[in-house]
């Protein structure tokens, strides 16, 4: 009978390190990072000297003896993200672990982790969570339906009561069980068959009262008011929330902001994050909040930083306009009462802080910054370098509700997509604006509004929503499509009347000599392009996508089932260059992969070349990683004799080698010359490896 409610299913997880360093170490390719917000404490379960700690949805531990921090997620121990509840049975010595989406893991304290998704994969009338009772050596999971009873011994589902309807409370005793629901009290016994739901009996306040086990019984998964207060004090140094919707990088600096403009009625906080050199710094909200609102402050869209002043950065929101900050700290507000901004509603009351939507910052190569200001008569706007203000108008997107994005190619044209076609007449497009270097000289602009294009072989695509556009180091435009993904080779012909835009199409390799169109018909939200000129594609639910410089080749898929990927809904993708650390930001937060391409070198020398490890020791087992390299340059690798040990072309500015001769054994002691010369062969550069074996 219990198997047929629920499958028994265990999988253990190996707990590699309990304690270890919130801030994250050096990276090797393809590790992967979660960046977690640890603010927030709600609750924390002590069991010694440990505290478990459950924050923003996820779990970290401070021990109160020697005052390490340690934190757990998918990379570590845990099976997913976004945790709902922690409790813990001294009976087991088991911490449980609950998620939002109903999966379960059962962290045996110091020995590892099992994961129960049953309740996450089972198909119930309502599977809303509730509240969890752990009482001996079971957990009892309130449910909108009835309650989940999970053996923690054996670690099983053991029972499902469907009482068909909300449970919000469960207490056990050694005779029964009460079920609080909002019909009143339900009491079972435990000798009865409870899997009958008439077996429930509705009981009175009388009988309650009267009833001596149920005045003696206490949920003990509550939060501990004295240990949370020891936490609060104690934040790992973290994002603030689990937002991420927008990313920009600026060397080893990244800004988040950490919004929304998907019309879900959500309003997040005003989120803005800068990431470096692993810390974070979280922007002042203080400021920000008096000079609109807590309810304006909300949905930042974009996070940009001054060209010329690394302390100075701008924040776009939905709602009340830009805010301008200096040393994160907010210093102005530009919108509809004091800027050439205007509100989709200015006779309205909040015209100015509800209605002045603005989304798409970018500073151009001037200086000047950008933006759109959604759903009015001229949506693009600039702020000069001198602080006067530019307006543009089209009459193509006048009025346009949904702007994400402002990209400058080479060229210096301004990309800028329509995400959406909607009832009301707005088309979902791109807008190509070139004003030929002059902002305020409109006589030699030329622009175009594309909705409506062919591919090279004549088929025509009209795309409702336009989510993206992003150059790559040969000068092509990608383009991001509910369709999927598209390409201009020539974009400098946009003006062109003929103009097209092409797929990228990948040979089938079946014996039939046909070919698909890469990821046709998936909806592509963000492009990213790393030192290799490879494409990172983010997906609404697909997943990350990593394919070759031309497209042809699919080199990874990262979805949530078979990576650390959080989510397969991606906002948005950046890419540090330096490193070749890939961020994700997801629907539920930031993580990140470490890629092996780094942007390359636009000259090199034998000072320019950099190896890590370097020595490499006996314990190492991972590959040597030569930096500073020149694009695709040609690398060899020769023993102390000359002999030629490995040779390949770097991925941009890097290339990577496991330390072994071709025949895969690895490489006996000594110096290793590594030998890296430009794809003309006109500049090279030399550097020396020291392998210990």
């Amino acid at each position: 009978m219990i198997d047929k409610i629920f499958s028994r299913t265990i999988g253990m997880m190996t707990l590699a390190a309990c304690m270890f360093n919130v801030a994250p170490a050096m990276a090797d390719n393809g590790d992967w990072t979660m960046y977690a917000s640890y603010h927030n404490p709600t609750k924390t379960v002590k069991v010694g000297t440990s505290h478990y700690v459950l924050a923003n949805g996820n779990l970290y531990v401070y021990d109160s003896e020697d005052g390490s921090l340690g934190a757990f997620d998918k990379t570590n121990a845990l099976s997913d993200f976004g945790i709902y509840d922690i409790a813990y049975s001294k009976a087991t010595n088991s911490l449980f672990i609950l998620y939002k989406n109903g999966n379960i893991d059962v962290m045996r304290i110091g020995r590892g982790c099992i994961n129960m998704p049953d309740l996450k994969n089972k198909s119930l009338s309502d599977k809303t969570l509730k509240e969890v009772n752990i009482t001996g050596n079971k957990a009892y999971i309130s449910i909108g339906s009835g309650i989940v009873v999970v053996n923690l011994s054996d670690t099983y589902f053991e029972n499902f009561y469907n009482l068909n309807k909300t449970v919000t409370k469960t207490l056990v005793s050694d005779t029964k069980i009460y079920a609080t629901t909002s019909n009143g009290i339900y009491v079972g016994k435990l000798s009865d068959n409870l899997l009958d739901a008439s077996n429930w009996k509705l009981t009175t306040t009388e009988e309650l009262n009267k009833d001596g086990e149920y005045a003696s019984l206490k949920n003990e998964n509550t939060a501990d008011a004295e240990a949370l207060a020891t936490v609060s004090s104690i934040t790992p140094n973290s994002p603030i929330r689990n937002y991420s919707y927008k990313l920009a990088m600026y060397g080893d600096r990244m800004l988040v902001s950490g919004g929304n403009f998907d019309y879900e009625n959500v309003d997040y906080k005003g989120t803005a994050m800068q990431y470096e050199n692993g810390k974070w710094t979280n922007f002042d909200e203080t400021a920000s909040i008096k000079l609109s609102s807590a309810s304006s402050y909300i949905n930042l869209t974009d996070l940009v930083q001054d060209p010329n002043d690394d302390t100075h950065h701008w924040a776009s929101t939905v709602s009340s306009g830009i805010y301008e900050f200096k040393n994160y700290v907010c210093v102005n507000r530009y919108s509809h009462n004091n800027s050439p901004l205007k509100s989709i509603l200015p006779e309205n009351t909040f015209a100015d802080m509800l209605y002045t939507r603005v989304t798409g910052l970018q500073y151009d190569s001037k200086g000047n910054l950008w933006m759109c200001n959604n759903q009015v008569d001229s949506v693009v706007c600039v702020m000069k370098k001198d602080g006067t203000w530019k307006k543009y108008y089209f009459n193509e997107i006048e009025g346009f509700p949904t702007f994400d994005n402002i990209m400058f190619d080479s060229q210096g044209w301004a990309w800028i997509n329509s995400r959406r076609t909607t009832t009301s007449g707005h088309v979902a497009g791109i807008l190509v604006f070139d004003n030929n270097g002059t902002i305020d000289d409109t006589d030699d602009d030329k622009h175009k509004f594309i909705s409506t294009f062919s591919n090279q072989d004549g088929t025509s695509y009209t795309p409702n929503l336009y989510y993206c556009t992003k150059e790559d180091l040969d000068g092509a435009v990608w383009i991001g499509t509910e369709s999927g993904l598209f390409v201009t080779y020539s974009p400098d012909k946009v003006f062109d009347s003929d103009f097209t835009l092409s797929q990228v199409k990948v040979a089938r390799n079946d014996g039939s000599g046909l070919a698909d169109y890469l990821l046709s018909g998936v909806p592509v939200k963000c492009i990213a392009i790393d030192g290799g000129n490879r494409k990172w594609i983010g997906t609404l639910g697909n997943g990350v996508f990593l394919v070759s410089a031309d497209g042809t080749e699919t080199i990874e898929h990262f979805t949530t089932e078979n990576s650390p990927l959080i989510s397969d809904g991606i906002n948005n993708i950046a890419i540090n260059g330096k490193t070749g650390e890939v961020f994700f930001a997801t629907k539920s937060g930031l993580c990140s992969f470490v890629g092996d391409a780094t942007d390359a070198a636009s000259d090199m020398d034998d000072n320019s070349l950099k190896v890590y490890p370097n020595p490499v020791r006996p314990e190492y087992s991972g590959d040597i990683h030569i930096t500073g390299l020149m694009y695709n340059s040609n690398v060899k690798i020769v023993n102390a004799a000359g002999k030629l040990v490995n040779e390949g072309t770097s991925i941009g500015g890097e290339y990577s080698w496991n330390g072994c001769y071709n025949n895969g054994k690895r490489c006996n002691s000594g110096i290793y010359y590594v030998l890296g010369t430009d794809e003309d062969g006109k500049k090279g550069a030399t550097t020396k490896i020291l392998i210990v074996k």
